[in-house]
């Protein structure tokens, strides 16, 4: 009886020591950039994120401001702190004048379990392209056209003023006004469009497909 119970304490004390060093590997710290753009006229904005939510709404003619939220996650030696001060004194944005690409990192191991989550605040008269691996896409508001695909999360979309092309492989797409054609797939998902005044094309692997159109256009749409 007595070896039964040391055995156990040992048992005990091993599963107490292996998760007291893998504390570091589940630890995530956070950090956060603010940055903004002056442009003047229409703005061409290309937006990618592995893994993190892109928010976009419209404000300020004349400038772009990006908010990036930084999460770094440790694992096994990985210097989340590191990283996170190389993201902050030099986040990942280009301009060149109106024309302003965010997200792109060049250093594999930059990014390497790093999350960057995006608050845009743009003109109106911007044409968007976002793209995420995993993280939901909320845009408002955009009078350019609109590009937005992620492989996994949610798209809400709203007052576009001009064509859509919206694209996740699982989440559902949520569309209430476009002033031009649109475009949405979804492999596992429920796809609801409203106010669209144009032709439309939607497809869903599983789910079911809502549309209102308040202009004429050519429909396809099919459902899983």
């Amino acid at each position: 009886m007595a070896l039964k119970s040391t055995s156990m304490r040992f048992a005990l004390l091993i599963s107490a020591f292996f998760i007291i060093i893998c504390l570091p590997v589940l630890a995530a710290t956070h950090g956060e950039f603010d940055r903004t753009l002056k442009v003047s006229g229409s703005v061409n904005l290309q937006v990618e994120t592995g893994s993190g939510s892109i928010d976009v709404r419209t404000g300020n003619s004349s400038e772009v401001h990006v908010v990036g939220h930084i999460r770094a996650t440790e694992w096994f030696g990985d210097n989340a702190d590191e990283k996170i001060k190389r993201l902050e004194s030099n986040p990942p944005i280009q301009q060149s004048g109106n024309d302003i690409r965010i997200g792109h990192i060049d250093d594999p191991e930059l990014k390497h379990n790093i999350s960057i989550s995006y608050e845009l605040v743009v003109p109106a008269s911007t044409a968007l392209r976002a793209s995420s691996g995993s993280g939901s896409q909320t845009i408002l508001g955009i009078s350019g056209s609109l590009e937005a695909s992620t492989g996994s999360g949610s798209l809400k979309i709203s007052s576009i003023g001009s064509s859509v092309r919206a694209q996740t492989g699982s989440g559902g797409v949520e569309i209430d006004g476009a002033k031009g054609s649109v475009y949405a797939r979804t492999g596992s998902g429920s796809i609801h469009a409203t106010e669209v005044a144009g032709g439309f094309d939607g497809e869903t692997g599983s789910g079911h497909l809502v549309l209102e159109q308040s202009a004429p256009g050519s429909v396809r749409a099919e459902t899983g």
